[in-house]
């Protein structure tokens, strides 16, 4: 999972972005408001830790423009402000949660655990499950029953993203935003690359699952009787 950190005190953020790693999280640090509010509306983080206090474009203003463009990416607010009155302006414009500085690293990285299994439904955020397959992200297995195999890199975060959004629809376009980035070079066909790799290795663990191709859309997930994948 992918989280944006729009905070410019430089130390604070990466720290920040190290404990979050530490918890096999993507962290991705913006130092200004205006270019934290550009790579937020990319719409491809599943959650945000925003500063109010930014240089260029504070806080709240970001809020209020991802707010209405509709970006649903839940937000936790990091700042030094503790009157009420902000805390209520942020909740009301659309932050899910607010913590304020100096404030422990344990603390934050509790919260950000219970909003991303509140935003994505999971039991734990380390260990995804579907059909028979479980990956465990702690250590990079991907299992099936008594069998498993190793994965790491963007085999990893692809298969935690087809996890996490189970018998959905992932276009190839939202699946090479999400793991590439945004502003990336990735080759048209990278994907496609990527999935027959986790394809390969679905099979040698003889799961049931399988990822299917939405032909002209994208990949999903399905559980078969098939005891082999298939394309």
């Amino acid at each position: 999972m992918k989280v944006l950190i729009i905070e410019d005190e430089y130390n604070l953020a990466d720290a920040i972005k190290e404990s979050l790693e530490k918890e096999h999280l993507d962290a991705t640090i913006v130092t200004n408001g205006y270019d934290g509010e550009e790579e937020a509306l990319t719409n491809i983080y599943d959650l945000i830790l925003l500063d109010i206090m930014l240089p260029k474009k504070n806080g709240f203003e970001i809020l209020k423009t991802l707010k209405e463009e509709k970006i649903k990416t839940p937000i936790i607010i990091l700042t030094a402000k503790s009157e009420l009155d902000d805390k209520l302006n942020g909740l009301e414009n659309g932050a899910d949660d607010y913590i304020t500085k100096p404030f422990h690293m344990k603390e934050l990285i509790a919260r950000v655990k219970i909003i991303l299994k509140r935003s994505t439904n999971l039991e734990d955020t380390n260990n995804l499950k579907y059909g028979d397959l479980e990956l465990d992200l702690s250590t990079g297995k991907l299992k099936c029953n008594d069998k498993e195999v190793s994965i790491n890199g963007k085999e990893l975060n692809l298969m935690e993203l087809l996890l996490i959004n189970k018998e959905q629809i992932m276009s190839k376009e939202v699946l090479t935003d999400k793991i590439w980035g945004y502003d990336n070079d990735a080759e048209y066909n990278t994907v496609e690359v990527y999935i027959s790799f986790l394809r390969k290795k679905i099979s040698l663990l003889g799961s049931k699952t399988k990822i299917s191709t939405i032909r002209g859309i994208g990949y999903k997930l399905e559980e078969t009787n098939d005891k082999k994948t298939k394309e």
